[in-house]
């Protein structure tokens, strides 16, 4: 086991060094940057090449335990294990020889880390691509350095092997205490951090400068991740004309139009896509409600809220794709259509009206893709954990594995609509309620539940709540500082829940609606509340709230609804006040779970319980979910140009 460990430290020692000459170098390229932040560079990347050598290795340190059977198998595999481990070696110094100069080439090129679009190579017209690097870069000169090293790796293998070690004496008590740190401090460096899987995809970014988070990344690991990324990215179907119009007829129209607005461009407007901000926790209960909100409460009690709401799905990603983008597609933000302008989004509809376009997110930016697909779509500013934490200097305090407490973005946001000198979207998405549910308030809640209460949650009730009560209590101080602020007259702020709270269980039979309802909150001027039509009981979903804002701010602008309606008007189309959500839909008859034939009604008109009184479905009622998901993809489709 020794001369394993001994192999393992050894290599992983010179492949790092290998790829610490690699970023160095690729440091010592970048234009008009001096050292600082270098130091951070490196040591993210022996964090990245940790995870990804450890891995690699694997196979070595389990024949490491394998060798404590010799004896009792009477085998000896010595020779053998020398041939194998001989070949593997060689084989993986090839390869991080080759990825070493692989991932410096790409960063020149492309700057960036290798991603999916390298499997262009294959996709793409491979012959050309193969004489164009053949051509314009040392290719050959890099397979000589690659075998040289790979065969000079090989022999230093069989060196180490060859050393003899004192045989321990040690008790084995001994022995096995120190096994079982040996495999502990493995699974830490598999995971590159003791308590969660640190430095992944979606998180990898530490710095507001773009070519140190490029630069630190392992190109082994990376080329894993766009692996999976291109493994991963929708399957994108043409779709057919007629078949739209089919659905159109069957449903609605595509496209609305606001009504005339003479405060057209000259509101500021905020959207605020809380993490879990699920209503079930409240349980309609006043009291209840008034401590778990927080300072949020007096703003629910004097502002537009709509309870009977629905979010659009049970993730974060798939919720802020559907409501930015209206896409049906998870991965959109990573597919192969990441780099492509996406017409008719909201983005696309703000900026085309003068706005200046923000993306606030209390995480990193690099989830999902998220930051470069946005950039794509013309946003002009992406502000995340990492720009957070060089800004406020107690932010970093906060960090966890998700991101760090919402405070700082709403800090953040403030400050950027109190030095505005344009009309301003911001879209913000926080994350303090989140697992781990570590973040919480200066005062702790001590809530003492009845046994029925605490069995609705599936981890620790008083960390969850603390956390739904920080986030909530977070933006309600946001709002205090918004309604007394200079622009308080010429701001719009809305607000809901990505999901319903995954810990907290729900009663499937009378609460399918209930269970994952989320609020939408509206604050909205006096100016603009002269012509209001106000139901809180209306039903609703994520579908609404941007087709309810365009109506608050833009003058007859044509929009994508995809049914959505404006919240904040009285209905002329009964067939459009519905909620929609992947597992089940409402209308004002009734709920109906995706997952039955039957419709269920409401307790009473004021909630989204509903009672155990069924109904059978007719054809327009039983067809319509799927008819809606169905028509969700296709309007995607179209506007990706996939028409056949």
């Amino acid at each position: 086991m020794i001369k394993i460990i001994t192999q393992i430290l050894s290599f992983t020692f010179i492949y790092m060094a290998i790829f610490a000459i690699m970023r160095f170098m690729m440091l010592s390229s970048l234009p008009d940057t001096n050292s600082n932040g270098w130091g951070e560079v490196f040591l993210y990347g022996l964090g990245h090449d940790m995870r990804t050598f450890s891995t690699i290795f694997l196979p070595i340190f389990l024949c490491g335990f394998l060798s404590y059977l010799n004896g009792f198998i009477r085998l000896n595999l010595s020779k053998a294990y020398q041939i194998f481990s001989t070949i593997y070696m060689s084989i993986i110094s090839f390869i991080v020889a080759i990825f070493a100069f692989i991932g410096y080439y790409y960063y020149q090129i492309y700057q960036n880390k290798i991603d999916m679009f390298i499997f262009g190579f294959k996709d793409d017209d491979t012959a050309a691509l193969i004489s164009i690097i053949y051509n314009d870069y040392p290719a050959i000169l890099i397979l000589l350095y690659a075998l040289a090293f790979a065969i000079l790796c090989g022999y230093l293998n069989n060196k180490i092997l060859k050393i003899k070690f004192k045989k321990s004496n040690q008790p084995l008590w001994i022995l096995i205490v120190c096994n079982i740190v040996l495999i502990y401090a493995y699974a830490v460096a598999l995971r590159a951090h003791p308590v969660y899987n640190a430095l992944r995809a979606s998180t990898y970014q530490f710095s507001s400068f773009k070519p140190f988070n490029e630069i630190s990344t392992n190109p082994i690991m990376a080329l894993s991740w766009a692996s999976k990324e291109y493994k991963n990215q929708a399957n994108f179907p043409y779709v057919d004309i007629n078949r739209g119009k089919e659905l159109q007829k069957r449903l609605f129209d595509m496209f609305a139009t606001t009504k005339q607005n003479p405060n057209h461009a000259k509101m500021h407007i905020h959207f605020n896509l809380m993490e879990s901000f699920g209503l079930g926790l409240l349980q309609e209960d006043k009291a209840m409600q008034k401590v778990l909100l927080g300072s949020l409460d007096e703003h629910f009690n004097s502002d537009f809220v709509f309870k009977r709401f629905l979010p659009s799905t049970n993730g974060t990603i798939d919720s802020l794709n559907r409501i930015l983008f209206q896409s049906p597609i998870i991965n959109l933000t990573s597919s192969k259509f990441q780099k492509q302008k996406l017409p008719l989004t909201l983005i696309d509809i703000y900026k085309k009206a003068g706005y200046r376009v923000v993306f606030a997110y209390a995480g990193n930016a690099a989830w999902y893709n998220i930051n470069y697909f946005l950039k794509a779509q013309g946003v002009d500013e992406i502000i995340d954990e990492t720009i957070l934490m060089q800004e406020y200097k107690n932010a970093k305090e906060s960090k966890h594995p998700y991101g760090i407490k919402d405070e700082y973005m709403y800090n953040k946001i403030y400050e950027i609509f109190n030095n505005a000198i344009k009309p301003t979207l911001i879209i913000s998405l926080g994350i303090s309620n989140h697992p781990p549910y570590i973040h919480k308030g200066k005062n702790e809640l001590n809530l003492d539940l009845n046994s029925s209460e605490i069995s609705r949650y599936s981890t620790d009730y008083k960390a969850l709540l603390n956390a739904y009560s920080y986030a909530n209590n977070s933006f309600g101080d946001y709002l205090n500082k918004i309604k007394n602020s200079k622009f308080k007259d010429n701001i719009i702020v809305a607000a809901s829940g990505d999901h319903a709270n995954r810990e907290y269980k729900f009663d499937h039979k009378n609460e399918s609606a209930f269970g994952i309802s989320v609020p939408f909150y509206l604050y909205i001027p006096q100016v603009l509340q002269n012509n209001i039509y106000y139901d809180k009981n209306r039903i609703g979903s994520h579908k609404d709230i941007f087709p309810t804002l365009y109506n608050l701010s833009l003058n007859n602008t044509k929009y994508l609804s995809m049914g959505g309606r404006d919240m904040l008007s009285k209905p002329n189309d009964t067939k459009m006040e519905f909620a929609i959500h992947i597992n089940v839909w409402a209308d004002n008859d009734g709920i109906y779970p995706i997952s039955s034939t039957k419709g269920y009604r409401y307790q009473n008109p004021n909630t989204l319980k509903n009672s155990n009184d069924s109904f059978e479905l007719d054809e327009s009622k039983a067809q319509f979910h799927k008819l809606y998901e169905e028509f969700s993809y296709y309007q995607l489709a179209w506007r990706l140009g996939l028409i056949k």
